[in-house]
């Protein structure tokens, strides 16, 4: 031990002209003397074998793959002992489950290493801060660089490519190889599976509670807004107790923001019972045909109007009846109409990215119908949006309440695995995604603004928690209104938001404790949204494609503050 700090002392005192310092330094190493060195490794070859029969382990439960014996007081304090992380040359496609297989591992929760990255140090009393910046593409970012000067002093490795993210990485669930698998329940017979009651249909209408944070039509609305009517049916018309009706509506842009321009009710039996174009109340200025499928040639001798198409449904539907939709709260505000029993197949099913994370109709009906829909290079067609709605909760409740859903007891969301390790964890973001998806002990913290949550997140940094995750929304404005990758590039809003993202995140590194893994990954939740182009359906599909390709990458940022 007295040589081992004899060696350290001439290494720092060698060391003390340079402004920072590694193990892995040759330039220090060439100063002592080769004996010297040569019988401290082999003392310290020795300790590391004693220590391995303390613990009971083997040769080759020391590494990467697995944690480390406890380090001593003494060792803990030793500079050379500091953390880092190095990026190995060939690695693959990151994706958001390695960001947080990474930040388990470095906590010490997780034995499992990203392959693509080497930790050395980790374990107790250390810290994870995830930032997350919507919609900084690779392509912004190397073209607007130079407006950016901390990102290159604090990170002089540079970004790496990852995939998009696509959702925010605390809802993603924990990688299979982290978690301890759990036994499969399964009932005792074929007599019990059968014994079972699934729930009516009525038991998937959406709770008031859920509709009012959802943004639904209210009883408020309905008394406040001008235009508005409530959904009343006609009492004559016969059906059964809970009757569905399935709606979907495209929307074009207007003078006023959007309004609906097409609806289809699609019944039971899959029949589309009402389909029919509805004149906007004002002038159309973007027929968004990608999406709608509406041309200035369709809307032409279009004359119903609004008024006309909710009175009709008032008059063709009973009034026990049933609304199922995707997200339909959009539908119903597009409508003007307020209706109390409503089925979301945005709710009901899972995407499978933990949480509460609404999956895209789309999905669902690839993942449980098999079905290929919203293809059309002329646009979405809302009897086949209505009818795909339909197939899901049908399937749903002849399947019952967990099928198609991540089940609470199951779910593997990163704040429920860090409560399930004794961590607790700071999760900033918007209200509504914060509450949702902050489970168990972590600490879900409103920000109505990217300058609160800033400021909340640099006062939290010195607290006990061991994990800090912060969502910057400060380019989706931006992001929102453009249509292409020149757009965004030439906005005269971005060269300014970029420099306040810039000192945000200098100012949180500024902030961090030593120790502090710090995590800057960037993406969006969304796609571009589809452009109209003039010409063959392969020139559009082309160039589709093109778009998607350059928005589905994001950007990683790795530092280890010491």
């Amino acid at each position: 031990m007295k040589k081992k700090r004899k060696l350290k002392e001439i290494t720092k005192e060698d060391h003390s002209e340079t402004n920072s310092f590694s193990c892995n330094s040759t330039e220090t190493i060439n100063h002592v003397d080769t004996s010297v060195v040569n019988e401290i490794e082999k003392s310290e070859k020795m300790s590391r074998k004693n220590k391995r029969k303390k613990k009971g382990l083997s040769k080759g439960d020391i590494g990467r793959g697995a944690l480390k014996p406890k380090k001593s007081d003494e060792m803990a304090e030793d500079p050379f002992e500091t953390c880092d992380i190095t990026i190995l040359k060939n690695f693959g496609d990151i994706k958001t489950k390695d960001i947080q297989t990474l930040a388990l591992h470095y906590l010490g929760c997780s034995k499992c290493c990203p392959e693509w990255c080497l930790v050395s140090n980790r374990g107790a009393g250390h810290k994870v801060c995830v930032v997350m910046l919507e919609a900084l593409y690779p392509f912004v970012y190397k073209t607007m660089s130079l407006n950016m000067p901390n990102f290159t002093t604090i990170f002089p490795g540079g970004p790496i490519e990852m995939q998009n993210p696509g959702s925010e990485l605390y809802v993603t669930p924990a990688g299979s190889a982290i978690l301890e698998k759990e036994p499969r329940k399964r009932n005792n017979s074929r007599n019990e599976r059968e014994e079972q009651t699934l729930p009516p249909v009525q038991d998937y209408i959406l709770l008031p509670d859920y509709m009012l944070a959802h943004e639904y039509p209210s009883e408020d609305t309905l008394n406040k807004e001008p235009g508005w009517r409530r959904f009343t049916g006609n009492i004559t018309v016969k059906a059964k107790e809970y009757p569905l009706y399935a709606i979907d509506c495209e929307m074009c842009k207007t003078a006023e923001g959007s309004e609906v321009t097409q609806i289809a009710i699609v019944d039971e039996s899959l029949n589309c019972i009402y389909k029919t174009y509805i004149k906007p109340d004002n002038p159309i200025v973007d027929y968004v045909t990608a999406y709608s499928g509406i041309t200035a040639e369709i809307m032409k001798d279009v004359k119903t109007t609004l008024a006309e198409v909710v009175k009709h449904i008032n008059n063709i539907l009973p009034t026990q009846a049933i609304f199922v939709g995707h997200s339909l709260e959009n539908d119903l505000k597009a409508l003007k109409l307020y209706h109390n029993k409503v089925i979301d197949t945005a709710t009901i099913f899972s995407s499978g990215k933990g949480g509460s994370f609404k999956p895209g109709l789309r999905f669902l009906a690839m993942k449980f119908l098999k079905a290929k829909i919203q293809d059309s290079a002329s646009g979405h067609d809302p009897g086949e949006d209505a009818m795909t709605c339909m197939r899901l909760v049908k399937l749903k409740v002849k399947r019952g309440p967990k099928f198609g859903m991540v089940s609470p007891a199951n779910d593997n969301s990163l704040s429920i695995y860090l409560t399930k390790q004794s961590k607790t964890g700071v999760f900033i973001d918007k209200p509504i995604v914060a509450q949702q998806h902050c489970r168990g002990i972590a600490q879900a913290l409103p920000a109505t603004s990217d300058a609160e949550g800033l400021d909340t997140l640099i006062r939290r940094l010195s607290s006990k928690s061991e994990f800090y995750w912060y969502h910057m929304y400060k380019l989706e404005p931006i992001y929102r209104a453009c249509t292409t990758i020149h757009d965004m590039i030439n906005n005269p809003q971005l060269p300014e938001a970029l420099k306040y993202i810039d000192e945000s995140i200098q100012r949180i590194y500024s902030a961090l404790p030593a120790d502090t893994l710090f995590v800057v990954f960037s993406g969006c939740s969304g796609y571009w949204k589809k452009p109209e182009f003039n010409g063959s359906d392969e020139a559009i599909k082309k160039m589709m494609a093109n778009i998607v390709a350059q928005v589905r990458r994001g950007l990683l940022f790795l530092k280890v503050k010491n």
